[in-house]
């Protein structure tokens, strides 16, 4: 039996911890999906995400994880002979190449270091360089680097080209203000695990006008499969039947982690991701730590990538807070891998006390492992930079 102990903080980049209130909505009965009352709960749970999502688009609930929404824009909208112009600025970015080539097109990319944003300069030149482009793929918040890119100005640059946009938003949505609509976001993909403090399970979409006239314009629009948008279009919001057996409980937990959202005020709600992730960082420039986003202008409000100290090995690192402080971080994936870790304040876990906890557990981790630390500089840090 394993006896080591439970983390008492989740300060992850995700899943992060989820409230009471939405624990108590995952564990009510489980509804059956044709249940006039589940009809009632799926309904309102749509008309809160396009409350948080700030759009008037369509808004679809794909069931599986948020990677499933990606890859279903993919399969929905790239055909043979379409060209489509990546952006990679991490590890996520790298990734959408395999469905890109997956689902038959053709690939322009624009990379930046793993630390750094892409600039809207050069998505201007790679457009007009290559004027056959028809879709832009960009990840808004880059978790395993813990940067972001400037959507807004990207997007607004693709549409004046008539190019189709397709967005990872699944770390940033609701960690700031983001609007789809007046961005110019054609398809946006967001999970529940993140800032909503939601179980994973889910894939959130805003879908507009044009992308689903592309999709309906394939050579063969892709319907009947787990990967269709198109099924949930046609025959739940025009229809009012489900393409398949919905996650009932996950829908339900869901709407009550979008409720808590919206009562606390979207503005509220940004502002304490901001809030937390500019003490989190304070506190570790305290401890004398490097960043890993290579200017705190493009650093993600869902997290905190850092530097572990030279001769301190970033597994042990974590092992420690998590086996002796029961603080939970997170390492790097991919090519981040072994590089860094990340402290994440997302959620719940968005709130500067959280944060003092990790960096209290961050000073005495580094301390067992042989490194110089001046205990409370790090969390005294942070509580001034509130």
């Amino acid at each position: 039996m394993d006896t080591r102990r439970k983390a008492h903080f989740t300060m992850s980049a995700g899943p992060v911890e989820a409230t009471e209130r939405t624990l108590r909505a995952l564990s009510q009965p489980v509804y059956y999906h044709y249940d006039p009352q589940f009809a009632e709960v799926f309904d309102d749970t749509l008309a809160k995400l396009k409350a948080v999502f700030q759009t008037q688009q369509d808004v679809i609930i794909m069931q599986g994880e948020a990677l499933l929404g990606l890859e279903a824009a993919a399969a929905c909208c790239f055909q043979e002979g379409d060209t489509v112009l990546n952006l990679v600025s991490g590890v996520y970015g790298a990734g959408y190449q395999y469905y890109i080539d997956l689902y038959g097109a053709r690939s322009v990319e624009v990379r930046v270091p793993y630390n750094a944003a892409v600039d809207p300069e050069d998505v201007e030149r790679a457009l007009r360089a290559h004027p056959e482009v028809r879709f832009l793929t960009v990840v808004h918040s880059e978790t395993p680097s813990g940067t972001l890119n400037p959507v807004r100005e990207i997007c607004t640059i693709a549409k004046r080209h008539g190019v189709l946009t397709i967005v990872d938003a699944v770390s940033s949505m609701g960690t700031l203000d983001i609007r789809p609509d007046e961005w110019g976001f054609d398809i946006c993909v967001v999970g529940p695990q993140k800032a909503f403090a939601a179980p994973p399970g889910l894939a959130l979409i805003s879908v507009s006008d044009a992308a689903w006239q592309v999709m309906r314009g394939r050579r063969k629009p892709v319907r009947y499969s787990y990967l269709s948008m198109l099924d949930w279009k046609e025959q739940w919001l025009e229809q009012r039947h489900f393409p398949y057996t919905v996650f009932t409980s996950d829908v339900v937990a869901l709407r009550e982690a979008l409720a808590q959202v919206l009562e606390e005020g979207l503005p509220q709600v940004f502002a304490r991701h901001e809030r937390s992730a500019r003490a989190c960082r304070a506190g570790v420039k305290a401890l004398g730590l490097g960043l890993w986003p290579a200017s705190e202008a493009i650093a993600s409000p869902c997290c905190t990538a850092l530097l572990p100290p030279q001769g301190v090995d970033e597994k042990a690192l974590r092992a420690r807070m998590y086996e002796e402080y029961g603080v939970l971080i997170s390492g790097g994936v991919g090519d981040t891998a072994g590089k860094l870790v990340r402290i994440g304040h997302m959620g719940k876990m968005a709130d500067p006390m959280y944060v003092a906890v990790a960096l209290a557990a961050l000073e005495r981790s580094l301390f067992d492992l042989g490194h110089t630390v001046r205990f409370g500089s790090g969390v005294g840090a942070a509580l001034a930079a509130l």
